[in-house]
């Protein structure tokens, strides 16, 4: 009869590989079972160390240290383990608990996980951090900072003495590499007084993180007991980092203090796609009692269950309910398809600083399409339905507004607030009685509208707006108990110009009979089920992507397969995992191929592959107009599979002519008045400087006047740090084209007294911009020229302790340095004396050594 510690390793051993035949896996993967101090006499028993009680971390320690250099699995008993230190797992090591309601880890006096080697797994056991200190409250109760790792089947909570609970982090000080290649599957952070989860990065340079995945997460109350600061979200996947290739899927942020899935707005976000989320009464802190002031945090305010500025985001079957500012936030490159927004700003009364918005996009015209929205809704919104402005290139189809509150009378506001909204097209289908006008189109140009609107209202649908221009209303019905039988419903203001806005195919229907809306059902966070094991892998295609994204004909196109495992076991190691891509099967061009990943993708884990081969090379010459991607996984059938028949996976790609022809421009009446010029944005590089570094200044200057600049005058921009007191200021002047109304430029200081860059002082300082500080330019209002802003400059960053080739980490290539200085061979230096003893020798070497095999958490 088998004992139990060989069940406990079996079972360890089962759950890694995905239930494949195990037959002699004991003997080829090393085990090691760890007993906490409460664990039963039986798992004591079975151990190979047990726990005391106190400072549980270095048992645990000890249990990773003894696995061989190609890893292994430590399997962690039921119980509590109590760790006043860090736990650091070696490369290809797994740390097990017996699930999260039976293995507990509680973190005191800083101590928390580190994952700084590659191929790192933690699996199926709880956290808890508190009373953690200065030094390490930027990091998280789970600290990810290197490649390749997996985080399942872990709950975690933490106090508001550190940054996160699951922190991915670029710190090239421990990680050089890009960071890529990660994995959270059924993971929560609930009630917090920190983030959830949260991205980020150090540094200056290789900031971008890659194809991260999360299945089946939660971020629940982060931010309800205690506040690492007033900005705590539930996800927050890029705070300083750049991100490309994230997929989350069935994944729920609710009661957060901020927004509940989060991307800040500089970052570069690509090919994000979120499916089948839940974003719901996030936004838990007060609305601001102050109107806005860009240097006054206390009247920033984000409150939005999905907040997605200025980022290619793709929304996919999402639902955001009872958010308290907006359901979904998203511009310049937000996509959105089959999303749900419902009660959007419940409860919210005061909107003297804050208006809620089921769906808000303001800016949004910087890319082309700068918003797509297909089938989405918005249901009884306290505040606007729809509010997108300062907008072009918007294309909106089969949106759903049913009976919003409104705001001052309007249920949706397309260019209402801020008077752009350009180049558009919408299909509306808009109901209610609550609002005197469900459709408020203001200053629009080049725009289309489309749908049906069932209200008794007076001026169900308005168009208004002296920069109004090619406005067409078509195929639109209103239907109505109180507007008179022909009558076109569409209210028309008097300042639009004369023969602006056309009405086609417009009536009233006057009947009251309400339109079919459609009754989106929110969806709960889906529990997978477990299938009866068929013993195979089951590979199938859930996603394809392209760069670049809105290819022109001619372009050569990379294509990308996100792969997905949903069979029961691991596909084999070693085995090409192939992806062939077609273009209208084979009719618009040659195939292209991906034939180089061969590592094991485990039971419901994702990789996304990259195409590298083809038969006229690795990318797609773009063929104009509309096709048909198919992407085959394992299409040679290399893998044997318990379904041989879902392989397949298609998708439209839409490629543009090369050169494109240019938007028609309406012309405008000649000016009547001046320019005025104004700050917009300030902007540095660095972005996150260190002290002593040569800092190049931005500044963003648009004419918010009726008449345009002088073309041939000097559009100047002063910079200044600290009015002066924290160092030479610099100037930009070489900028003399016209800048025509509403139009801005972004200008770069090419010039300064002690030349073109601020060498960057310590501490806090405050940068103004003043456009046309010597008044070349006659303008309206000469008193709203500067904006200031608040820059912070570090110290320089110290050397990485046992870093001998300066790389910022510590690698073999550093052991290798040493023991050529212990031989003599090159001449020793201070910096590989780590034991202190005044020289540089073989125990230097070793102490290296440890470390970098993980032998020891510190040098």
């Amino acid at each position: 009869m088998r004992d139990r510690r060989t069940t406990k390793l079996l079972i360890a051993v089962f759950l890694i590989v995905g239930l494949v035949p195990i037959v002699g896996a004991l003997e080829t993967t090393p085990d090691v079972v760890v007993a906490a101090s409460d664990s039963s006499a039986a798992d004591k028993a079975a151990a190979d160390y047990v726990c005391d009680g106190v400072n549980d971390h270095v048992e645990i320690q000890a249990a990773l240290n003894a696995l061989p250099s190609s890893g292994g699995v430590v399997l962690l008993s039921s119980g509590t383990y109590n760790c006043a230190g860090i736990i650091a797992p070696k490369a290809g090591s797994t740390l097990m608990g017996e699930g999260e309601s039976e293995t507990f880890l509680k973190f005191t006096r800083d101590g928390r996980i580190n994952v700084d080697r590659e191929h790192v797994t933690l699996d199926g056991f709880h956290v808890a951090g508190s009373g953690y200190s200065s030094g390490v409250k930027w990091l998280g109760v789970i600290t990810v900072r290197a490649s390749h790792a997996a985080v399942h089947n872990l709950t975690g909570t933490a106090d508001a003495s550190i940054q996160a609970v699951f922190l991915l982090i670029h710190d090239p000080a421990v990680y050089a590499p890009t960071l890529e290649d990660i994995e959270f599957v059924n993971c929560k952070a609930v009630d917090t007084g920190t983030y959830g989860f949260l991205h980020n990065a150090w540094g200056s340079s290789n900031k971008v993180i890659k194809d991260v995945r999360y299945e089946n997460c939660a971020a629940i109350n982060c931010g309800k007991y205690g506040q690492f600061n007033p900005w705590i979200t539930g996800f927050d996947f890029a705070e300083l980092n750049d991100i490309e290739g994230l997929r989350v899927t069935n994944c729920l942020a609710e009661g957060n203090l901020e927004s509940g899935f989060h991307f800040e707005f500089d970052p570069k976000v690509t090919d994000a796609v979120l499916e089948n989320c839940v974003s719901r009464n996030n936004g838990q802190k007060p609305f601001p009692s102050r109107a806005y002031n860009p240097n006054d945090m206390s009247t920033h305010y984000f409150g939005c269950g999905y907040y997605a500025p200025n980022a290619d985001v793709t929304f996919l079957n999402c639902t955001a309910e009872g958010n308290s500012m907006n359901g979904f936030y998203t511009t310049n490159g937000g996509k959105l398809y089959n999303c749900v927004e419902k009660n959007t700003g419940i409860g919210r009364t005061d909107f003297s600083y804050r208006v809620p918005a089921g769906y808000y996009s303001v800016p949004t015209r910087s890319a082309n399409p700068s918003l797509v929205m297909e089938n989405c809704t918005s249901i009884t919104s306290n505040g606007y339905g729809l509010q997108v402005d300062l907008a072009n290139n918007v294309k909106i189809r089969n949106f759903y507004l049913i009976d919003p509150v409104g705001y001052n009378g309007k249920g949706s506001s397309l260019g209402g607030t801020n008077g752009q909204f350009d180049n558009a097209e919408v299909s509306i289908y808009a109901s209610g009685n609550r609002v005197e006008t469900l459709v408020w189109a203001k200053e629009n140009e080049n725009t289309v509208f489309s749908g049906q609107i069932v209200s008794d209202a007076a001026k169900p649908f308005v168009i208004e707006g002296y920069g109004t221009r090619n406005v067409l209303v078509k195929d639109m019905e209103i239907i109505s108990k109180t507007l008179p039988a022909g009558s076109s419903g569409v209210t028309v203001v008097g300042t639009v110009p004369a023969g602006q806005a056309t009405l086609q195919n417009v009536r009233v229907t006057p009947t009251g009979s309400p339109v079919p809306t459609p009754t989106p059902t929110v969806p709960v966070t889906p529990v997978p089920t477990t299938p009866a094991p068929s013993g195979k892998p089951d590979l199938v295609v859930t996603d394809i992507s392209w760069t670049p994204a809105n290819p022109a004909s001619g372009d050569a196109v990379t294509l990308k397969a996100t792969v997905k495992n949903q069979g029961d076991a691991a596909t084999p190691a070693g085995a090409k995992h192939g992806v062939l891509f077609t273009f209208d099967d084979g009719a618009a061009g040659s195939g292209v191929w991906s034939d180089t990943y061969t590592r094991s993708i485990a039971p419901g884990a994702w990789v996304t592959l990259t195409a590298n081969g083809g038969s006229a090379g690795a990318t797609w010459k773009a063929a104009l107009g509309t096709h048909t991607v198919k992407a085959t996984v394992d299409d040679v059938n290399r893998i044997a599979e318990s379904d041989e028949t879902n392989n397949v996976r298609a998708k439209q790609i839409t490629v543009s002519k090369a050169a494109s022809t240019p938007t028609p421009v309406p012309t405008t009446p000649a000016p009547s008045g001046k320019p005025d010029l104004v700050v917009t944005d300030i902007s540095w590089e660095p972005a996150n400087p260190a002290s002593g570094d040569a800092v190049t200044l931005k500044a963003t200057v648009k004419n918010q006047g009726d008449a345009a600049t002088p073309a041939g005058a000097k559009h100047g921009v002063l910079f200044t740090f600290d009015d002066g007191a924290a160092g030479s200021g610099v100037w930009s002047d070489t900028y003399t084209r016209s800048i025509a109304p509403g139009a801005w430029v972004t200008l770069t200081a090419n010039g300064g007294s002690a030349g073109a860059t601020w060498k960057a002082a310590l501490g806090t300082h405050t940068v103004k911009a003043t456009v046309d500080d010597v008044n070349r330019i006659a303008e309206s209002d000469e008193k709203n020229n500067v904006m200031s802003k608040k820059i912070v400059v570090g110290a320089q960053q110290a050397p990485v302790k046992g870093d001998l080739n300066g790389d910022g980490s510590v690698d073999w290539a550093d052991v290798i340095i040493a023991a050529d200085m212990a031989q003599g061979k090159t001449d020793p230096s201070a910096a590989a004396d780590l034991d202190g003893d005044g020289t540089a020798g073989w125990k230097d070497v070793a102490l290296l050594a440890d470390f970098f095999f993980g032998r020891v958490s510190s040098l």
